[in-house]
């Protein structure tokens, strides 16, 4: 049982850090130095453990009324909470630490970093309830990348409004939106399934191909981001007149 458990969040651990070692190539100039990306991670797990909280307050204030809770609004109610959660994240850290948070990138790397974290309590919440094999169920690399892209979309403006870029405010409300949008589809999704599944035992085609084109456009518009972001932050340390801290890692 113990060596179970053991290989079981190894596993886990494993699948987190090579996820965090992939958003650190992205960040290209002014490095973040790793104990403000650990932080990033711990917030993004507090932060998500309070929206766990505030979810169930909301579920029973709403149902107390004798109203029902449907499935889209459930995943609204998830999406919204965790994705703001994951961002409040990203404004700790620029709080506590402006002379790092310095760069448009940077909020999409910290919003990274807390959507690991976020999904990183998540899974364990989830496996702890569930019957332990000794082995990571194919879903939780899964929610782990999937939380690292919501988060890293969602705190992307952050970044722009940070590093005073033009709309830099509409940005940081627009990529919320964005990640929010996205949370929220992704969870109808999965409670349609779930729904289908215990009623009929089987799974229907789109079922399954609907997460993964959710996912991959994710991950397009992630990787945009990135893109974005670099450019960005070139232009910007240049204005600035800002060396950078290392050799680009071009």
């Amino acid at each position: 049982m113990v060596v179970s458990l053991i290989l079981l969040y190894s596993t886990l651990a494993l699948c987190g850090l090579i996820l965090a070692l992939v958003v650190w190539k992205y960040d290209l100039y002014r490095v973040e130095p790793w104990p403000l990306l650990l932080l990033a991670v711990a917030l993004g797990a507090g932060f998500m453990y309070l929206a766990g909280r505030t979810q169930v307050g909301l579920l029973v204030a709403i149902t107390s009324r004798g109203t029902l809770v449907s499935d889209t609004t459930y995943a609204f109610i998830a999406g919204s909470t965790e994705e703001i959660g994951k961002l409040l994240g990203v404004l700790v850290i620029f709080l506590c630490a402006r002379k790092h948070f310095d760069e448009p990138i940077d909020g999409l790397i910290y919003g990274s970093m807390t959507g690991l974290g976020a999904a990183l309590e998540e899974s364990v919440a989830v496996l702890l309830h569930g019957p332990s094999h000794g082995f990571l169920p194919p879903q939780e690399p899964v929610r782990l990348a999937g939380h690292l892209v919501m988060g890293g979309i969602g705190g992307y403006g952050a970044g722009l409004w940070a590093t005073r870029q033009p709309r830099g405010g509409l940005s940081f409300a627009l990529w919320l939106a964005v990640a929010v949008t996205l949370h929220t589809i992704w969870d109808i999704v999965a409670f349609s399934a779930a729904d289908h599944f215990h009623t009929y035992k089987r799974l229907r085609w789109h079922d399954n191909v609907t997460p993964m084109a959710l996912m991959l456009g994710g991950m397009a518009v992630y990787r945009s981001l990135v893109a974005s972001g670099r450019r960005l932050t070139r232009e910007h340390l240049r204005l600035c007149d800002v060396p950078p801290c290392t050799t680009p890692r071009d």
